[in-house]
């Protein structure tokens, strides 16, 4: 609550976020997921939900069902060797692996401080991590079905995802080979999204649906995660992020995959950048919320939206815990 204070946040940002994570728990299948044909995915993005909040699986109200997603993700991963996906025949299945992967890796974290290590999550921690390092795209980025040299050369939506599980990987401790060339590769392919505004294109500098703003979050976090929010590259897109950024849930438009990463990006950087930003997102946000703790599908959702309760309520949590999840300009991990 002092983090939360301190950040901008306020007694109504706790109170949704605890409706949104019993919303959660109430609607978890008896595997431990959430979501149908892509619940890798969601069940990713609900248990990053859970561990943004510091919830464990020694929790009282939550442990047993974040024990339960982590278990189920873990079991994707020893029944395809590593490979997380609902569907890996499906060309997307790169989110999937990259959003689960993230999420293992954070869980590893919190449960080997803990003293609570699920059986099979080292493993595939480490086998899903190293697939994204090994599966890398010759030109620095990640492609759909982690095609390694495919001349479409990926793109900078697939490419944040692994870039985010990849810093989640480093905070785990452990040994994984080419780490670090594979992070300076993908930062390098970064750069080769960002146009001369600030903002980031979808392939290449080329815009995504509402010009460079709805990858601009993406493109800045990798940079402020592995390089820090002093970097350029950083500061260009919070630039940008300052000029172009919109977000109203009663009237659109509200492109929530777009701030789920400006949130992170903006809060990172901080000063007069964050104080703008929270303005313009946490009253709107908290106000849409519905009576059971999901959030509804916004007005004019932007690219990459979808209209699921899961999907829409687990990006909604995930900003409003931005006060607390990171250290500010850092982006280092508590």
């Amino acid at each position: 609550m002092q983090r939360l204070k301190e950040n901008g946040g306020n007694e109504k940002c706790e109170e949704a976020v605890m409706k949104a994570l019993r919303y959660f728990k109430g609607n978890q299948a008896g595997d431990g997921s959430w979501g149908g044909g892509t619940k890798v995915a969601y069940t990713g993005l609900v248990l990053l939900a859970y561990l943004g909040h510091c919830e464990t699986p020694l929790s009282e109200e939550f442990g047993e069902t974040v024990t339960a997603a982590i278990t189920f993700l873990v079991d994707t991963a020893q029944k395809n060797k590593g490979r997380l996906a609902s569907n890996p025949q499906d060309k997307h299945w790169c989110y999937s692996h990259a959003i689960a992967a993230y999420a293992l890796a954070e869980s590893y974290t919190f449960c080997t401080a803990e003293g609570t290590l699920i059986p099979g999550l080292e493993d595939s921690v480490q086998n899903s991590i190293q697939w994204i390092i090994d599966n890398q795209n010759k030109s620095g980025g990640w492609d759909y079905s982690y095609e390694e040299a495919g001349a479409r050369g990926g793109d900078m939506s697939i490419t944040a995802w692994q870039m985010q599980a990849l810093k989640a990987a480093l905070h785990t401790g452990l040994d994984f080979r080419n780490m670090k060339g594979c992070i300076r590769d993908g930062l390098k392919y970064c750069e080769t999204c960002q146009a001369t505004d600030g903002g980031f294109g979808y392939t290449g500098t080329r815009a995504l649906g509402d010009g460079h703003s709805t990858l601009v979050g993406a493109g800045t976090l990798c940079f402020q995660q592995h390089k820090g929010a002093s970097n350029s590259n950083a500061r260009k897109g919070i630039r940008y992020i300052d000029k172009q950024s919109k977000f109203d849930y009663q009237n659109g438009p509200c492109n929530l995959y777009e701030h789920y990463y400006s949130s992170q990006a903006a809060i990172n950087n901080g000063g007069k950048s964050w104080m703008q930003y929270n303005e313009m997102f946490r009253d709107t946000l908290l106000a849409a919320q519905n009576a059971d703790g999901s959030w509804p599908a916004p007005p004019q959702p932007g690219p990459a939206a979808r209209n699921d309760p899961v999907y829409v309520t687990a990006l909604a949590t995930l900003m409003l815990e931005v006060y607390y999840r990171f250290l500010p300009g850092t982006a280092a991990k508590l």
